[in-house]
């Protein structure tokens, strides 16, 4: 299954996964396997890593004025409200307008973020691994999610190793191997919490 199929004409595309589920990563490589393809005009919101070719942007205004590109939304949250129920008309214009105006839009997001009224736009899904309570019932995600019948799926979990995720293209589920990008880890030089002691004393 080449990435590339899923861009080849307006839509939305999410990729969904629990916290520290490696969903950045997979943002990453998709963009990597774009540019062996050709060239596109790149916009980004919320990656934490500066990428050359892409113009980041820091708002609905801009975001709306996009036209005949590929956007990341990474922290979604962060951009729309979603927990504003008055807000829900205002990001179903901005989708609408996305589309009209010729543009591939990636999402990236935590399962309870996945609202139904975005869902319902969404045309590809990219799932990392998920914990099947914080799916929102009655979605369209949900039902994508729980309609799977692979190994991977249990009955809470949806479990993925963080190099691993099921692509759903709008018709078949396929399970795609995902490389470690260490230049794009921002968490990959934190310094660890919990110190190791030099000389530890066993406890009596």
């Amino acid at each position: 299954m080449k990435i590339l199929n899923l861009f080849k004409e307006p839509r939305i595309i999410a990729v969904l996964g629990d916290v520290n589920e490696a969903k950045s990563n997979l943002l990453y490589h998709i963009l990597n396997e774009l540019k062996k393809e050709g060239t596109f005009n790149l916009f980004t919101y919320g990656l934490r890593n500066e990428l050359n070719e892409a113009t980041k942007i820091f708002s609905v205004e801009e975001l709306e004025q996009i036209k005949n590109s590929v956007i990341i939304l990474d922290e979604v949250m962060t951009l729309w409200d979603l927990n504003n129920r008055m807000a829900k008309r205002q990001i179903e214009n901005t989708l609408r307008l996305i589309f009209h105006n010729n543009n591939i839009l990636v999402i990236c997001a935590i399962p309870e973020n996945m609202r139904k009224f975005i869902a319902g736009k969404v045309g590809a899904y990219f799932f990392k691994k998920i914990t099947l309570s914080d799916l929102i019932n009655g979605s369209k995600t949900k039902i994508i999610v729980t309609n799977y019948k692979g190994n991977e799926l249990g009955s809470s979990v949806l479990n993925l190793e963080k190099g691993e995720t099921i692509l759903f293209d709008g018709l078949h589920y396929h399970k795609l191997k995902v490389p470690y990008y260490e230049i794009y880890d921002t968490k990959v030089n934190n310094e660890p919490i919990i110190k190791k002691l030099l000389n530890p004393t066993k406890s009596s």
